[in-house]
């Protein structure tokens, strides 16, 4: 895009002249008119544009046959699969809702459920023979053979062999 020295319109100016002039500004529309030099390039480019075409025209051999759009085939099923879509759609909103509600029941806090004093007592039960077991890890059998009694309790053991620490402070 050369500008000229003189004030003449530029390269994008011409173009625009000779492509749609009512886009030009009206300073670019005013100095047209006036200016006999910006005329004749307007002028020119016109023919060099008007030969090119005829160019064109020259080089491409005319057409020898018309050309004719494809008619338009009638569908078979028209209304027929119009429901498979919303079928489709349905089921899939379907099974996001399903992951979505067993997500939530996965994530959700169980809440204790009150329990019935049977079963209160089944584990207090199962704590107590677990808790012997620990104290007494071989069968009641061994303790008779080896001599120490199983039935013994610290209550007995305190009776035999009393504390001599409680005597010094009493």
């Amino acid at each position: 895009m050369k500008k000229s020295n003189l004030g003449h319109l530029l390269e994008e100016q011409i173009i625009w002249a000779v492509v749609d002039e009512k886009e030009l500004s009206e300073e670019g529309h005013n100095h047209l008119v006036e200016c006999p030099l910006c005329q004749g390039r307007v002028e020119q480019f016109m023919v060099e544009l008007q030969v090119f075409g005829e160019r064109a025209n020259v080089s491409v051999p005319p057409l020898t046959k018309t050309m004719r759009l494809p008619q338009a085939e009638p569908s078979a099923a028209k209304y027929g699969a119009r429901w498979i879509p919303f079928v489709a759609g349905a089921a899939m909103a379907g099974l996001v809702l399903f992951f979505y509600f067993l997500g939530m029941d996965a994530m959700s806090p169980k809440l204790a459920t009150v329990q019935d004093q049977e079963y209160l007592l089944e584990d207090e039960y199962l704590m107590q023979e677990i808790s012997e077991m620990v104290e007494y890890p071989l069968p009641a059998e061994l303790y008779e053979i080896t001599g120490d009694a199983a039935d013994f309790d610290d209550d007995f053991l305190q009776f035999v062999l009393p504390d001599f620490q409680e005597d010094f402070q009493s």
